[in-house]
């Protein structure tokens, strides 16, 4: 496969995960993040292990960061991304009661404006070509919404119905533009939002890992792997026929069959 793919969020977690998957499926890998050193690690172990990377240590929510990652890109290998990764952090939890506009704002950015300026910036050298996949990772919130989880499932929600106005437009382009919809992931941030959990309530942290295991019909957390599976899917040629979609992947958590 001689393509490209811009990978977001990509030191840790699903967007490294993404990027290894790309990257052994012989995609040439550009990563961006804000952690520059964790960054060179990867990149150096994806090139060890026969992929090839590269990386631009950016925030996502930089208005500069999407042309930074193309040039990079055009830098190292002379052309475009024309697979496109938009994966970031996701926002503090709580209800809307107890979140501030500066909250929100930060939210944002982060959840919706950063995808919109990295799919602006891509978009036109794949209309150009004739050839493109973008994958937004975002949360089932965006379809179970939890009031814990307000902001998640404001922007998570909004990326979703972007997802679909995008694709009718550029399909005719043999662009396909498609978010991935993860349930419980076994990351950093899911141990975060645990741990938050169990200092606010009368649970210890090993008893919400092991009740909200529980909820999920396959009865554990997703490995990060198996949501780059799907995203590399989505990436591939062979996905060629599914665009404007929100895909459950979230071992049966969500309980809505649309």
């Amino acid at each position: 496969m001689n393509k490209i793919a811009l990978v977001c969020g990509s030191s840790k977690g699903m967007g490294l995960a993404i990027a290894q998957k790309l990257a052994s499926d012989g995609v040439k890998v550009m990563m961006i993040a804000r952690n520059g050193d964790q960054l060179k690690i990867e990149s150096d172990k994806i090139n060890a292990s026969g992929g090839e990377s590269s990386f631009c240590v950016g925030d996502v929510t930089d208005k500069n960061a999407p042309q930074n990652a193309i040039d990079a890109c055009v830098e190292k290998w002379g052309a475009h991304p024309n697979i496109l990764i938009n994966n970031a952090g996701g926002p503090k939890p709580g209800k809307i009661q107890d979140l501030d506009d500066e909250a929100w704002d930060t939210s944002y950015q982060l959840c919706l404006m950063s995808f919109i300026r990295f799919t602006r910036a891509a978009l036109p050298k794949m209309e150009e070509n004739n050839w493109g996949r973008i994958v937004n990772i975002t949360s089932t919130v965006a379809k179970e919404p939890s009031p814990a989880m307000a902001m998640s499932a404001a922007f998570r929600a909004g990326v979703s119905a972007l997802t679909k106005a995008i694709a009718t437009d550029v399909a005719p382009k043999n662009i396909t533009i498609n978010t991935i919809c993860p349930g419980g992931v076994a990351t950093d941030r899911l141990i975060s939002l645990l741990e938050n959990s169990a200092a606010n309530s009368d649970k210890t942290f090993e008893e919400l890992m092991e009740s909200s295991q529980k909820m999920i019909p396959i009865n554990r957390f997703a490995e990060p792997e198996e949501i780059a599976n799907v995203a590399a899917f989505l990436a591939s040629d062979q996905g060629s026929y599914v665009t404007g979609t929100s895909i459950d992947v979230d071992g049966g958590l969500t309980k809505g069959y649309f």
